[in-house]
């Protein structure tokens, strides 16, 4: 049962602000303690840990593992400004270009979110599949898969970064041309949501979307969520040192998508929608291309 059923979506909304304040003000704890034992990168992903795990303690009491929805777009940006503010380069032209790509991405990305959810009563389906499959087990896969992997994700594609704005810039064309291709991303991201949001108001059973972007990708929200973080580690190519490991959240963020993520959802699409499988062998998954009607 849903321990949250009852709250309504202006108090869900206070509570995970509530949450949200209480999470971040652990991680900062966090690193204040661990930053004169562990390097940068380790102290910050030890406070981003435990952000997490306060917000897999609020998702448990509250019966609602969607507590965690809004971290994936919070998160980064406060991450980049604290690397920022530490740097010896604070705000010269890179750092800021970064900041603002990053702001912008979670901006669209909560408002989104924001947009579309409906209070603490309701919890993705993917999750609550989850909890059926093995309930006793619940709080373990709450806990690694459905919060500890993707901030571990996101921390992976957030290193680039790291070295971005420690470093004095070397090749401006290579942050450029980052920043654009994240910018033109987010874009992207924007407009399929838009269209989405559209289909939702007039969609009648069966139905599924095939116009805009939609017509060319069958998820270009992810593509351009991968196309994000590729644009970041761009960026970060434009300074003397990157390590070739940093690729290694790119990496991983394409095979979550590719492998999990879009796997599951055509698989449901399917199930309530069987004539989507013209869909699936017209239409490009990711990259938009020509259709193959």
């Amino acid at each position: 049962m849903n321990a949250s059923t009852g709250y309504s979506r202006s108090t869900s909304l206070l509570i995970v602000v509530a949450a949200y304040i209480v999470c971040i003000a652990a991680g900062y704890a966090t690193i204040r303690i661990t930053n004169a034992y562990f390097p940068p990168l380790w102290s910050m992903l030890l406070a981003d840990i435990v952000a997490t795990v306060v917000i897999w303690i609020f998702s448990l009491a509250l019966g609602n593992a969607s507590m965690y929805d809004a971290y994936w777009s919070v998160i980064p940006p406060l991450i980049a400004g604290y690397w920022i503010r530490q740097s010896d380069y604070c705000w010269d032209i890179k750092n800021i270009l970064a900041l603002t790509v990053i702001c912008y991405w979670a901006v669209r990305l909560t408002v989104n979110w924001a947009r579309g959810w409906t209070g603490l009563n309701h919890q993705d389906w993917r999750y609550t599949m989850l909890r059926e499959q093995n309930p006793k087990l619940y709080w373990l896969t709450n806990l690694g898969g459905i919060h500890l992997f993707p901030t571990i994700v996101v921390y992976l594609c957030m290193i680039p970064v790291y070295y971005l704005v420690t470093q004095a810039e070397s090749n401006y064309v290579l942050i450029l041309i980052g920043f654009v291709i994240s910018m033109l991303a987010t874009t992207i991201e924007f407009v399929a949501d838009e269209q989405m949001r559209r289909f939702r108001k007039t969609a009648k059973p069966g139905e599924y979307i095939d116009f805009g972007f939609w017509r060319y990708s069958r998820h270009p929200n992810y593509f351009g969520e991968i196309s994000f973080w590729v644009g970041l580690w761009v960026m970060s190519m434009g300074v003397p040192v990157l390590p070739w490991w940093t690729v290694s959240g790119v990496v991983v963020i394409v095979s979550m998508f590719r492998y999990a993520s879009i796997p599951m959802m055509e698989q449901r699409t399917l199930r309530s929608k069987p004539q989507y499988a013209k869909q699936i062998r017209s239409v490009s998954m990711l990259i938009p291309w020509f259709r193959q009607d």
